[in-house]
């Protein structure tokens, strides 16, 4: 049956992007001064009406060494695969309705949606958009095409949601932005089981997210970013909400050595970003407190925890390029290489360090009883130095490497992990 779902999943996806291309076609069709400009893949504009196929390849080279607390074995493993194949459509049909619709496999895994958005937009600073959406955070909100590091860290699996169905309305000047959302499970999720014999009056998952961003400095060489956000959630009847975090790397579920276990029941969530461009040099972090409702039907019970978790980084430039800020988006996108491949150059290249932080251990410490510490024995501190270095032949194509050293202390007897990971990428992007 799994497999059925999986092939009708697939058609319906494959349907609804060739309705799009059919219907952006349709527009272009009627155009009389159709333009074509190449934006990694041919962008076809006439008047109001725009069209792109849009999509991503990204294949990784994963080496973990794996040091534990015997009994606990130690372990080496390592992995060549496929971090992500998308494919897509992007346009408008006129100045006010955009759309964009992207979806495809994720470490191997079966395909599923990702990006996919329906927008109104009345005016140049005020939009509304519907479908599979992020909402807040600065490193959340910048796609995976354009992040400094190969994966978010802790404050990914944590921090801001990634995409999950909402209905967004923001608004924005030059220099900042406010954005209100509220929000659901992923577009991929199944429906919650409600019938008259079982799970009757069952509820989704909802949550309200809301942020700010302020660039009180712009200039040509300086831009300062300034951003916070709240969110609220209930988990309704689709399963608690766990805190856990992976070594810096999606390599892998077992990779999660740190976690609460299935805890929360409700939680409030606020957090912080800033960030300073100068040059070819920029520091970036943000920082959330998650304040938990702990379930109370859960084995333990115990007070309400609060989890702790962010990030600090620095990179730079050697070849001179800039990270490419968006102040009117409070986003960062494609950086723009000085000296592509293409036009005869070298290519950009950055280099950057990174400091992740993560404290889960107040689950442990006001569980009820042993058999609620049991359930949070691994909710421990977590710390990592992450080195990276990145190449970019053209502003579509980039090669990466990693290096991440990990420290996990966890409150369990034995439990404690290091975690030494390399990885490298190849990626393409159109």
């Amino acid at each position: 049956m799994e497999i059925k779902m999986t092939k009708m999943t697939s058609r319906f996806g494959g349907a609804a992007l060739a309705a799009l291309a059919t219907a952006s076609f349709a527009g272009v069709a009627h155009a009389q001064d159709t333009t074509v400009a190449w934006k990694g893949a041919p962008q076809w504009t006439n008047d109001d009406v725009q069209f792109k196929v849009r999509g991503r390849l990204l294949v990784d080279f994963v080496s973990q060494k794996v040091d534990r607390i015997a009994p606990l074995p130690d372990y080496k493993t390592s992995n060549i695969r496929g971090r992500q194949a998308f494919l897509g459509v992007e346009g408008k049909f006129n100045n006010y309705i955009a759309y964009k619709a992207e979806g495809g496999a994720v470490n191997g895994g079966a395909w599923a949606w990702d990006d996919v958005v329906l927008e109104y937009k009345p005016n140049d600073f005020t939009s509304i958009m519907v479908g599979n959406i992020k909402a807040a955070g600065l490193e959340n909100l910048t796609s995976t095409r354009f992040t400094t590091f190969m994966d978010r860290g802790p404050y990914g699996d944590m921090g801001p949601d990634s995409y999950v169905l909402s209905l967004v309305a923001k608004a924005n000047g030059q220099n900042w932005t406010v954005t209100g959302a509220v929000q659901g499970a992923s577009l991929n999720n199944g429906d919650v089981n409600n019938t008259a014999t079982a799970n009757p009056g069952s509820k989704e998952r909802v949550g309200w997210t809301g942020r700010v961003s302020y660039a009180p400095i712009l200039t040509d060489t300086t831009k300062v970013h300034l951003a916070g956000f709240a969110r609220y959630r209930n988990h309704g009847d689709e399963g608690s909400f766990a805190y856990a975090g992976r070594p810096n790397t999606n390599y892998g579920d077992s990779g999660r050595y740190f976690t609460t276990g299935g805890i929360g029941n409700t939680d409030k969530t606020y957090g912080l970003e800033a960030a300073f461009i100068y040059n070819q040099f920029s520091l970036q972090g943000e920082y959330a407190d998650i304040k938990v409702n702990r379930q109370k039907n859960i084995s333990g019970g115990g007070t309400d925890p609060n989890v702790k978790v962010g990030y600090v980084f620095a990179s730079f430039w050697p070849t001179g390029e800039t990270r490419n800020y968006d102040p009117m988006k409070g986003e960062f996108g494609r950086p723009k290489i000085m000296n592509p491949i293409t036009a005869g150059g070298f290519g950009g290249v950055e280099l950057a360090v990174r400091y992740d932080y993560a404290d889960l251990t107040d689950a442990y410490t006001t569980a009820a009883t042993a058999a609620g510490r049991t359930l949070s024995q691994d909710a421990g501190k977590y710390k990592a130095w992450t080195f990276g270095a990145n190449y970019y032949p053209t502003g579509y194509a980039r090669l990466m490497a990693n290096y991440t050293r990990s420290k996990i202390n966890n409150p369990g007897p034995g439990r404690d992990v290091d975690v030494n990971t390399f990885q490298m990428r190849a990626q393409l992007d159109f």
